[in-house]
């Protein structure tokens, strides 16, 4: 592509060889480094193409072989600006359209934000437009070091962000902390606080490693949501084996349960489905900036239809985005089909949603040990219902009211000594 580049702005020309000896010419051109492409005998005789400075070489070649040439036709950018020479109108045009693109080029058209999962692209979004660093902003008034600071303090999640420019484009790559900004504010809280850690839900207690605090459970307890599992309390003990003082800390221990969760799931076996029907027709928006301008059409939807959509944004060359979207929509008409499931299809469809769900609770950290759930078929329903056994961590952070050791407390002691 770019040797062709080089041939269209320097220029050539279709010629056609004809006379006593073609074929000795051919030989001479070859001799003499004069090069010619896309050779092809067309009724006896030879056309193919040549640069401008090749052509004037042929003279004696010519003469020598007793061949000559006709030009049939002449391309490239030398020829074309001979050919509109007079018309200054339209080559002001042509410059002040590449002026105005390379103008286009000191801006920024396209954001792209990766890794983030809990901020959202809206809010990214409007962070960028309040710190001037949007659509359409100046890419010499953006900082990216200084945005990549502000996006960590404006947003506690994100604990790495990398900004870079690259043509008119702005990418914005992040990383977020893997704790939740909730666990996040627990530990600061606890820090300063005493905290117990009680049951969340309703659970069988298969480990328990505790660091701080008095666990009150362990392995093969069953727990019920609200229980106590590790307390606060901490006992002080004199050299008489009593309890002198009670200390309150922050809980901190990992607990893992054995949980279960009910499944349930219903679906019709008879469903009418929409379906396309015929060919279909396009409409097509132009975006300029933020202004959107429908192209003439002569499409009339129907009452009942299907519609696909496609956006693109153009680029007059890699990372050289500008601010210009085609948008193509194109309608179906539409029908209903009616659709009946067999128990083996209404069978494979349960399964698949079973493991979708479970497959959701494998994204939170939870380990599926069991899985008891049965497919039953009910007239047109085919109904999904059963048990699924997990491992996963339990326990909340509830918060302890302290106390001291009573007198009371202290002579109950002494009296059972």
């Amino acid at each position: 592509m770019f040797l062709s580049m080089i041939k269209f702005f320097r220029g050539f020309l279709l010629v056609r060889l004809s006379g006593y000896s073609p074929e000795r010419f051919l030989n001479l051109c070859s001799n003499h480094n004069i090069l010619i492409w896309d050779l092809k005998n067309r009724d006896g005789c030879y056309e193919f193409h040549i640069s401008i400075a090749g052509y004037r070489r042929l003279k004696p070649l010519l003469k020598k072989t007793k061949t000559r040439v006709t030009i049939k036709k002449r391309i490239g950018f030398p020829f074309f600006l001979y050919r509109y020479r007079k018309r200054k109108v339209f080559f002001a045009g042509i410059v002040l359209c590449i002026a105005f693109l390379l103008y286009l080029t000191t801006f920024i058209w396209l954001i792209d934000i990766n890794g983030n999962s809990l901020i959202t692209d809206d809010a990214i979004l409007a962070f960028l437009e309040e710190n001037s660093s949007s659509f359409g902003s100046k890419k010499s008034e953006i900082d990216c070091n200084a945005l990549e600071e502000a996006l960590r303090t404006k947003f506690e999640d994100i604990i790495w962000a990398s900004v870079r420019l690259d043509g008119t484009k702005m990418t914005i790559d992040l990383q977020e902390n893997l704790i939740t900004k909730k666990e996040t504010v627990d530990a600061g809280v606890r820090a300063d606080g005493a905290y117990h850690i009680v049951a969340d839900k309703e659970a069988l207690v298969t480990s328990i490693i505790t660091r701080k605090g008095t666990p009150l459970v362990k392995a093969g307890s069953k727990v019920k949501e609200g229980d106590v599992l590790v307390s606060s309390q901490l006992d002080i003990y004199n050299d008489s084996n009593e309890i002198v003082e009670h200390v309150f800390v922050a809980s901190d221990a990992d607990i893992y349960g054995q949980t279960a969760y009910t499944y349930e799931d219903s679906f019709p076996m008879q469903y009418n489905h929409k379906v396309r029907v015929g060919e279909g027709k396009s409409v097509y928006r132009l975006g300029l900036f933020s202004y959107q301008v429908k192209l003439p059409s002569t499409l009339k939807k129907g009452a009942s239809y299907i519609s696909y959509t496609e956006s693109r944004q153009l680029a007059i060359a890699k990372d050289y985005y500008i601010p210009v979207t085609l948008e193509k929509t194109t309608y179906y008409a539409c029908g209903y089909e009616k659709v009946t499931l067999t128990k083996d299809q209404a069978k494979a469809r349960a399964e698949q949603n079973i493991s979708q769900f479970l497959e959701k609770l494998k994204e939170k950290g939870i380990e599926i040990t069991d899985k008891n759930v049965m497919i039953e078929f009910a007239g047109n329903q085919c109904q999904v219902h059963g048990v699924i056994t997990a491992v996963e961590k339990i326990g909340k952070y509830e918060p302890a009211v302290q106390k001291e050791i009573s007198t009371d407390e202290r002579l109950t002691e002494d009296e059972s000594d």
